[in-house]
């Protein structure tokens, strides 16, 4: 198995939530006042503390913030003139750090507190000791607040992820005003106002167009409620032991395009077709020739040295007008156009020779056709892939029963897994757990299509990609994952590896034509002709 987790760790970093991170937080400083700090430069400082262990750790993560700050202003060609909102917690500290670092530097930097100086505590303290000692001096909100803006952009510092409940006044009239201003927003691991306890945003809420996530992600920042609020997610990554990260580690993991390299099955260079892997698709009716077609060509550009479409016959003059690479299994006579149960023992004879089957893309929901597919996919013990219209005839009773598929991934968007498997839990942040349940107890591999996507594995994993791209949000789209899924099944890889790989060799192809297309005009044809560029 490829899918390893890297705890040093690269985009493959575990996720945890707001409690289990303050608890890394924590041990993390006992864990390192037992350490030899003598080739740091705060080492006189530390004494073999957890507060001054603590700060060394915020001052990495005020670095970090310092960087991202610094990133954002070039790219967007800001003038480097920022204000920085901090609390009296260590949310507040790595603020102060950060305008430490800026003021050093010659850029001018606002820092508004909600605090009085004599209220910071601990490694807070110590940074705002610092932070005077640069010249700076603080604003206090409750006096000098301004209602314009003279900087280009915020740094909300005020209260991280550790707050919970509604917002006190003080805090809700500054986040009212920073919203109101129209600049950007960067929020420092959590936008003020999102309840991480809950999973929630109140109301106000900081609407971040960036926020920095330190250490470790967090699933609140990439959910569809939690996206409105902080914007685009990045990880800073700190320095916190592997045994300790492995503490807080319960199996969900985001994934990024990083990973595509290191999952790519391994080509034989001097094998045949065959070797390089067969694969066949069952897909198309007369109203939906496009889903064959569409999947079928996605599976070409993905690797299968040979696949096979069967599709009802009237479909083929179509198909072929399109196609030229497949092997053509035309089902039935000319006039036939949906699949049905006297075409079974030719697709199991056809399945026979296959190293991977997709099914359901276009089948339609005849109640013959969907009698077909469950019957086709009874004792299946190849690898497989059930989509669309193939998920809508199995439901979540054909998976409970003896005899069903035993290496399959099911790729169902919300809708599909409402209609067939019962309701999604009400809050986004309980779907890994939810989803891992499924996999578990059914040993399939679940891909639910969406933003983000999730995927859950039979032995417990569950991966999280993050998904923010309207453009893919067409007819089609799933058609075309389908085909990368089955190619990569085919080539060898198993349906753990070859979810998370094929969802994002999807998704990367689909930036790639976002950039060059925008996202009204690319088409899912589009994302195929750009598969190319997303393997390498």
């Amino acid at each position: 198995m490829k899918l390893l987790i890297d705890f040093g760790y690269n985009e493959c970093a575990p996720m945890v939530s707001a409690e289990a991170m303050r608890s890394l937080d924590n041990d993390t400083k006992v864990y390192n006042t037992r350490n030899d700090f003598s080739n740091s430069a705060d080492a006189s400082r530390i004494s073999s503390t957890p507060t001054g262990a603590g700060y060394i750790l915020m001052k990495e993560a005020g670095r970090a913030l310092h960087d991202f700050v610094l990133d954002f202003l070039n790219k967007k060609n800001l003038e480097k003139n920022v204000a920085v909102f901090i609390g009296g917690g260590n949310n507040g500290g790595d603020g102060l750090v950060l305008a430490t670092l800026l003021i050093q530097e010659g850029i001018r930097c606002s820092v508004y507190s909600l605090a009085k100086a004599e209220s910071f505590k601990n490694e807070a303290k110590m940074a705002c000791d610092d932070f005077f000692a640069a010249g700076g001096s603080l604003i206090y909100t409750s006096d000098d607040m301004p209602f314009t803006p003279h900087f280009s952009l915020a740094v909300d510092c005020m209260l991280g992820n550790g707050a919970s409940g509604e917002l006190r006044p003080a805090f809700a009239s500054v986040v009212s005003i920073i919203n109101s201003w129209g600049i950007p927003v960067i929020a420092a691991d959590a936008p003020t106002g999102f309840d991480s306890i809950q999973h929630c945003k109140c109301d106000p809420c900081i609407k971040a167009a960036e926020t920095l996530l330190f250490g470790l992600p967090r699933l609140d920042a990439y959910t569809v409620a939690g996206f409105d609020v902080f914007g685009f997610a990045n990880v800073a990554k700190l320095s916190y032991p592997e045994e300790l990260i492995r503490r807080v580690d319960r199996g969900v993991f985001l994934a990024g395009e990083s990973m595509i390299g290191d999952l790519l099955p391994t080509r034989n260079e001097i094998g045949d077709k065959r070797t390089q892997g067969t694969a066949m698709i069952i897909a198309g009716s007369s109203n939906m020739p496009g889903a064959a077609a569409m999947c079928t060509e996605a599976a070409l550009r993905s690797g299968a040295g040979l696949v096979t479409l069967a599709t009802p016959k009237s479909n083929l003059r179509t198909l072929q007008a399109k196609l030229s690479e497949p092997v053509f299994c035309g089902l039935g006579d000319n006039d036939c156009e949906t699949l049905s149960v006297m075409h079974l023992m030719h697709l199991q004879d056809v399945a026979l020779k296959q190293n991977a089957i997709a099914i359901g893309p276009g089948l339609g929901t005849d109640q013959e056709t969907q009698d077909t597919i469950r019957m086709f996919l009874t004792g299946m013990n190849k690898p497989v892939v059930v989509d669309a219209d193939a998920i809508n005839a199995c439901g979540s009773a054909f998976f409970c029963m003896e005899g069903g598929p035993t290496n399959a991934i099911v790729t169902p968007h919300k809708r599909e897994w409402e209609r067939n498997f019962g309701p999604l839990p009400s809050n986004e942040c309980y779907y890994p757990e939810y989803l891992r349940n499924f996999a578990m107890q059914f040993k399939i591999t679940i891909l639910l299509k969406g933003s983000p996507i999730y995927i859950a594995l039979p032995d417990g994993r569950v991966y999280v990609i993050p998904a923010r791209n309207s453009g893919l949000a067409k007819g089609g789209s799933g058609d075309v994952l389908t085909g990368i899924l089955v190619s990569l099944l085919a080539q060898g890889l198993p349906t753990g590896e070859a979810a998370v790989l094929g969802a994002l060799i999807h998704q990367k192809a689909g930036r790639i034509t976002r950039e060059e297309l925008g996202v009204f005009s690319m088409l899912p044809t589009d994302v195929i002709k750009n598969l190319h560029k997303a393997f390498c």
